[in-house]
């Protein structure tokens, strides 16, 4: 797989990003927090999407803060076909929740999927891994190098067995496994579903359910031939019913009729008397209009009297002193306007005054903040210029102790260097030390051994005499060697005493060197702290020589608005006389009015009541025409009440009735037997149909238990299939393990040799279940845990890399290492001192010349820099808060 472009919208402090790959390695650098890891991060989460996350993290963390959208672009090539995919991501910062809601796949412009959990399906089975295997093999993430080591054993096996495929088997076996106990309970169950279905079969057929059949079917004809007979009879009976009923149904019509002309008769009766109260109301109410009509007419007479309007049209005069009242009352509008105006700009002059004021007050406040504020922001700029002279003192005092100890502040720059070596030096003499401890007590272990023979006198084997023999002279020259390796000893702890005092004075000066920053780094903030109270002291002079000249100026103007209110005052007064006059004039036309218009609504009501007496009087020679007619309809209705009695005496209706009861209980009785026999033919019908269930039940019982039989005789092939499958499986992940373990074996101290050819350990064990063991050059084991950070960060990078090549290599033991992502690796270099760094380049350049063709760092390591192809820059915007990369 290789890299070839990246393109990102708001991921993280990227707000636009776009970046080319190239072969060889690639090295991105910048400050801590610029963005480095990012970079990272969004190559990641394009191939993986929201699977890339920890526990710890939501989706909404990789997102811009206050985005709403963001997206990642990764291009890519592999086996011969460019790929693209496209993740984007929808982001509500209020609510901190965010979805990815595009995540489309191409492979050579051909959309292969547009769906997260597809892409993600596809990309794992392209890489031959997933997110996890990522991690622990090609990507190795910051503050992550070990996390191989320092898992728990069952764990760690699980990760490699995943990168190297043999998880697959394992899930695998399980499936089969799983099946095979599945087929066990159907195998069981069938069979039990077949015992049961026997029983069945046995029970019905010793019931002799055809022979009941027979018989319900032949009652259930004889039913059908009694209910035919008795349903011809109840027919012949409700035929003689109806008629007798129809009989007495004519009387009742005849009988209702006679009682509604009755009825009718007597309303037109009541309806006569009511008519002659009518007219009676009718006479009063007459009279008691024609009284209120002279009483009308006297006051129109008195109005127009007080009014002087003489017998004169009264809408004419109406007219009139409707206009002499909108006259006077616009001329009243037009003065309270006047007053309105004048009122509201006296208290727009008042409140401009009170508003004046205010303003004034919150000047003087004002002017006596910003001079206190002078006061302090000056106590403060000594504070800080005595704090700098302290300062200074201070440095020069953790100058002069580096001096004592014989270094000056120009050689701090290199002090972790020296630090680096001098460890170096140290663990160097230890490794000799124990060296020649070992030598010593192996010499003592001889010399003993050589003296018990010589004290026994003769060999214990041959029984020749020692004296003078070969082992005399080998005691003595032990002897001699042992007292030389002492010496050596000795002077090798004596060097060791030294480069301890080395050690010791280094560590003090680096202490000082923190010093010294810690003191320069304070300077720095005073400095910067009296450059801005400079800038706040000339800020707030300026503010009090403006406030002060607001001041006068608002002074002024209070001064002059006093002087127009006291104007305004008297024009009011003024004004006030006149609405008064105004409103009395306005008062004596509307009264005037008033009455005029009352004498024209009485008028009208005096024509409303001559014209009520008309329509009553035309009402009473309605009533006494209608009187008239209702004696017409009395005369009707008697005739033909006459009429309807003559008929009603053709019936004999106690007859009648008699019969219709008579005709009605037959029927009753016809009906119970019929429902009796039906009740019967319905049990036999049921019982009937419960036998041809129990004979269909039969029959399926008979097909399934056949079919029981063809199934349990399928399943116990397929239950030795199952078996033959999971050990099958068991068998080929255990010899796929087996080859693996000591490929990889092979591969670790293979890079490990190649690592610490110089260095005091000989060796790297692998045992079947994953657990490493590092041996000493003396053989002394020792667990990776125990190693120092910078060893273990390359012992980590070096079981790493060895899974890296031994996923890269093919059954014939042939690189495919372009197959696998780009290695990619996040600050590598966090635990190591200078001499790992270099041992980390030459594991970056052995992995290049096996073939991975890509190699991505993140490093701000100069060393590492110089030894890449391809440089970038990646640097921080303080304005925008946004990464931005160059390439160098």
């Amino acid at each position: 797989m290789m890299l070839k472009s990246l393109k990102v919208e708001n991921i993280r402090s990227y707000q636009k990003l776009d970046i080319s790959f190239e072969d060889g390695i690639t090295v991105v650098s910048g400050v801590n927090g610029s963005g480095k890891s990012s970079l990272l991060e969004s190559c990641f989460t394009g191939l993986f999407g929201s699977k890339t996350l920890d526990k710890d993290f939501v989706l909404s963390d990789m997102i811009r803060k206050g985005a709403t959208k963001a997206s990642i672009l990764l291009d890519f090539s592999q086996d011969g076909h460019d790929y693209e995919i496209e993740q984007v991501f929808r982001n509500d910062p209020e609510k901190g929740r965010a979805a990815n809601t595009k995540s489309l796949l191409k492979r050579d412009g051909e959309i292969l999927s547009d769906q997260a959990g597809a892409s993600y399906d596809l990309v794992r089975s392209l890489l031959n891994m997933d997110e996890e295997a990522y991690k622990n093999c090609v990507y190795i993430r910051q503050g992550e190098i070990d996390v191989l080591i320092n898992s728990k054993p069952k764990d760690r096996q699980k990760m490699i067995d995943d990168l190297l495929q043999l998880g697959k088997l394992e899930e695998y076996r399980e499936r089969a496994s799983s099946a095979r106990k599945g087929i066990g309970r159907l195998k069981r169950d069938t069979g039990n579903r077949i015992k049961d279905m026997q029983l069945q079969v046995n029970d019905l057929e010793a019931s002799s359910p055809v022979d009941r059949l027979t018989s319900l079917r032949t009652r259930s004809l004889e039913i059908d031939r009694e209910l035919t007979s008795l349903n011809e009879k109840r027919d012949r009976a409700r035929s003689l019913k109806d008629d007798a009923f129809k009989r007495i149904e004519e009387f009742k019509e005849l009988a209702s009729k006679k009682d509604a002309l009755l009825l009718q008769k007597k309303d037109i009766i009541e309806r006569k008397g009511k008519a002659f109260a009518q007219i009676e109301s009718l006479d009063k109410d007459i009279n008691s209009a024609k009284s209120l009509l002279n009483t009308r007419n006297k006051q129109a007479e008195e109005v127009r009297s007080t009014l002087n309007v003489g017998e004169r049209e009264i809408e004419t005069v109406i007219a009139e002193m409707d206009t002499n009242e909108r006259l006077a009352r616009d001329g009243l509008s037009e003065l309270k306007g006047k007053e309105a105006v004048l009122a509201k700009d006296s208290l727009n002059i008042s409140q401009s005054i009170l508003d004046n004021k205010k303003q004034t007050d919150a000047l003087d406040r004002s002017l006596l903040q910003s001079r206190n504020k002078l006061s302090s922001i000056q106590s403060d700029i000594d504070k800080s210029t005595k704090a700098i002279k302290e300062l200074e003192e201070k440095r020069s005092s953790v100058l002069e102790h580096l001096r004592s100890l014989g270094f000056s502040e120009e050689q701090l720059d290199n002090i972790d260097e020296i630090a680096g070596l001098v460890a170096d030096q140290q663990r160097i003499l230890h490794g000799k030390e124990r060296e020649l401890s070992v030598k010593i007590a192996d010499i003592r272990e001889s010399s003993k051994r050589s003296k018990n023979l010589l004290d026994m006198g003769k060999c214990p084997t041959c029984g020749q005499e020692l004296a003078g023999s070969s082992i005399e002279e080998n005691t003595l020259l032990d002897a001699e060697k042992e007292k030389t390796l002492q010496s050596e000893l000795s002077e090798l702890k004596k060097k060791q005493e030294d480069v301890e005092l080395k050690s010791s004075k280094l560590r003090d000066v680096r202490n000082s060197k923190t010093n010294i920053d810690s003191i320069m780094a304070e300077q720095r903030s005073a400095k910067d702290g009296i450059s801005n109270f400079g800038k706040l002291l000339e800020e707030y002079s300026s503010r009090i020589s403006e406030d002060e000249v607001k001041k006068d100026e608002l002074l002024s103007q209070i001064s002059s608005i006093e002087q127009s209110q006291k104007q305004l005052k008297e024009n009011s007064l003024k004004l006030q006389q006149e609405v008064d006059s105004a409103t009395k004039e306005h008062l004596h036309s509307r009264k005037r009015l008033d009455a005029a218009r009352a004498l024209s609504m009485n008028l009208v009501e005096m024509d409303k009541i001559g014209m009520n007496i008309k329509q009553l009087e035309e009402k009473i020679v309605g009533i006494r025409e209608m009187i008239v007619l209702f004696d017409a309809q009395v005369s009707e209705k008697q005739s033909s009440i006459l009429e309807i009695s003559g008929k009603m005496g053709d019936f004999d209706i106690n007859k009648l009735q008699s019969l219709g009861r008579d005709y009605t209980t037959a029927l009753t009785n016809i009906d119970q037997v019929i429902e009796k026999y039906g009740l019967e033919k319905s049990d036999v019908l049921k019982k009937a149909g419960m036998v041809e269930k129990e004979l269909e039940h039969l029959s399926r019982s008979k097909e399934l238990l056949k079919a029981l039989n063809r199934k349990s005789a399928y399943l116990n092939a397929v239950y030795s299939d199952a078996e033959e499958l999971e050990a099958m499986y068991m068998r080929i992940r255990a010899e796929l393990r087996s080859r693996n373990i000591g490929a990889l074996d092979a591969l670790i101290n293979e890079i490990f040799s190649f690592m610490y050819s110089n260095n005091a350990y000989s060796h790297i064990r692998l045992d079947h279940d994953y657990n490493l063991t590092v041996f000493g050059k003396d053989g002394t084991p020792l667990e990776p845990k125990l190693l120092s950070g910078g060893e273990r960060a390359i012992f980590n990078l070096v079981l790493r890399c060895a899974i890296y090549r031994l996923l890269s290599m093919g059954t014939s033991g042939t690189s495919r290492a372009s197959g696998l992502p780009p290695l990619i690796m996040d600050e590598p270099t966090v635990f190591l001192d200078r001499g790992h760094v270099q041992q980390l380049i030459k594991l970056i350049d052995m992995m290049r010349d096996i073939g991975v063709a890509q190699i991505l760092l993140v490093s701000h390591d100069e060393s590492l820099i110089d030894s890449a192809d391809h440089v970038f820059m990646v640097e921080k915007d303080t304005v925008t808060n946004s990464s931005l990369i160059t390439p160098c």
